[in-house]
């Protein structure tokens, strides 16, 4: 099985943390449902079509740079029965992030005609998890081998994980994601280190991107 990666930047991201209220958490890395909306927008596939064109994917992400974690203040309007209600919350954004971003299949022929369609350049520009934060640039960076994996260096469920194998300023991050794949609402996310897993995943050769099918996951399983 053959993945394509691509390599992409962003001058702000926010992909909202399930769960929150209140308050606006960001995953440090785009979950799998989210970048198969990034494929599907450069490649011109309307929202509609996304999850019928992906079936028979896999998806992941990594986290290659960013610059800091910042908190913003944004105004709220909520529309209630009784009028018109303001507030305020606290929303944090990663600045300048920079990602590998992988989609897999086991149709090889997938991959040939998807990798064209982008040499020729993007439909539609994607977006950092926000309508304004658009992609700063992006670019097809190989193909690579798919192999099964206890060694990941992007995320996993919780109790898929056994241990941490760190690198230099490795941070490992904690957060729920609603998603079927295992008992445990939390998941493992890491930058600049390795997941060490129970169970094996599958994931790209080279960089050790951990794919998953976006059917594990609510918004793509409702």
């Amino acid at each position: 099985m053959k993945s394509l990666i691509l390599e992409i930047s962003f001058s702000e991201a926010f992909f909202k943390v399930h769960y929150t209220k209140g308050f606006r958490l960001t995953y440090p890395i785009p979950l799998p449902t989210t970048v198969a909306g990034i494929f599907g927008a450069l490649l011109g596939i309307e929202r509609w079509e996304v999850k019928s064109f992906f079936k028979d994917f896999l998806f992941g992400a990594k986290l290659i740079k960013y610059e800091s974690l910042c908190s913003e203040n944004v105004t709220f309007l909520q529309y209630k029965s009784k009028g018109i209600e303001r507030g305020v919350v606290q929303t944090f954004v990663l600045n300048n992030p920079t990602y590998l971003i992988a989609l897999s299949t086991e149709d090889e022929k997938k991959i040939v005609e998807i990798k064209r369609r982008l040499e020729d350049g993007a439909v539609f520009l994607p977006y950092g998890g926000q309508n304004d934060f658009f992609v700063e640039n992006w670019k097809i960076k190989y193909v690579d081998e798919v192999e099964k994996n206890t060694q990941i260096s992007n995320y996993a469920p919780q109790d898929f994980v056994e241990s941490f194998k760190s690198e230099r300023n490795t941070e490992i991050f904690i957060l729920p994601v609603m998603h079927t794949l295992s008992q445990s609402k939390n998941f493992f996310f890491v930058f600049n280190g390795y997941l060490n897993l129970k169970t094996e995943v599958f994931s790209t050769k080279k960089d050790s991107i951990a794919l998953y099918s976006p059917s594990f996951f609510y918004i793509w399983s409702e």
